[in-house]
C-alpha cells in the first residue's frame, strides 16, 4: 500500500497496518505520523505503532500525558473520566493478564547525518516514548526506534552541536506520533479482547 501511494500523501493512521493489532494498557493503540521543518530547513518525521503495556492517560484526570508535555490539556468532565475508568477496568480483568508490546518507531529525516549520528538520534527518540507513555520500557515491551537519514541536507557548517536541534525534534514526533496513533484508533471487541478507543470515551475532545 505504501509503495502503491503518491510521495507526499497523507499517511493512513489508526487501526491500519501493524496498528490492528495495537494495545495501549487497557486502550485501543495504532498508527500516528507527526513531522516538523526545522529553522534551519531541515525536516524531521516520525511514525509510531503505539503498542506499549504502560498507559498513556494520567490516571487521575483522563488526559493523555503526550498532550499534558505538548502543553495542550483540555482536562474531561469528571463524569465522563469516571465512566471512562470503570469501562476501562472491566475490559482489563476481562482482557486478562498485559500481554507482550512492542512500540515501534521510524524517525526519518532529510539531513545528512553519519552512522553515529543517526544511531544518537533513535536513541533519544525513545525520550519521545516516555513522554507519552507510563511507566516505559518494561519488561513486558520491546521497544524499538529506527532512524533513517535521506543526507539532502547539509547540517550548518561550522557549528558542532547543529545535531542537537534534529535530536529533540525527533524525540518530539515520537509523542507527537502517539498521541495521533491513540487518537486515531477506533474500539475493538473480539476474540482477542475488548479494547476501547480513547476517543470513544472521552468523545473526541
Amino acid at each position: 500500500a505504501a509503495a502503491a501511494s503518491e510521495p507526499g500523501g497523507p499517511v493512513p493512521q489508526g487501526c491500519v497496518g501493524a496498528g490492528t493489532g495495537a494495545a495501549v494498557g487497557a486502550l485501543k493503540g495504532g498508527v500516528g505520523t507527526a513531522s516538523t521543518v526545522l529553522d534551519s530547513g531541515v525536516t524531521v518525521a516520525a511514525l509510531v505503532v503505539a503498542n506499549a503495556s504502560g498507559s498513556v492517560t494520567d490516571p487521575e484526570t483522563g488526559v493523555l500525558y503526550g498532550e499534558l508535555f505538548q502543553g495542550r490539556v483540555e482536562y474531561p468532565d469528571p463524569v465522563v473520566h469516571r465512566a471512562a475508568r470503570a469501562r476501562l477496568a472491566e475490559c482489563a480483568e476481562r482482557n486478562g493478564p498485559p500481554s507482550l508490546n512492542t512500540t515501534l518507531a521510524v524517525v526519518a529525516t532529510d539531513a545528512d547525518l553519519s552512522k553515529a549520528q543517526a544511531q544518537k538520534l533513535a536513541g533519544t527518540a525513545h525520550d519521545g516514548i516516555a513522554r507519552a507513555v507510563r511507566p516505559v520500557h518494561l519488561l513486558n515491551d520491546g521497544d524499538t526506534v529506527f532512524a533513517l537519514a535521506t543526507g539532502a541536507r547539509a547540517l550548518e557548517a561550522g557549528r558542532p552541536l547543529a545535531l542537537n536541534a534534529v535530536l529533540a525534534a525527533g524525540a518530539d514526533m515520537v509523542t507527537r506520533a502517539i498521541v495521533r496513533a491513540v487518537r486515531a484508533a477506533e474500539p475493538v471487541d473480539g476474540p482477542g479482547g475488548a479494547w476501547p478507543a480513547y476517543e470513544e470515551l472521552y468523545g473526541g475532545r
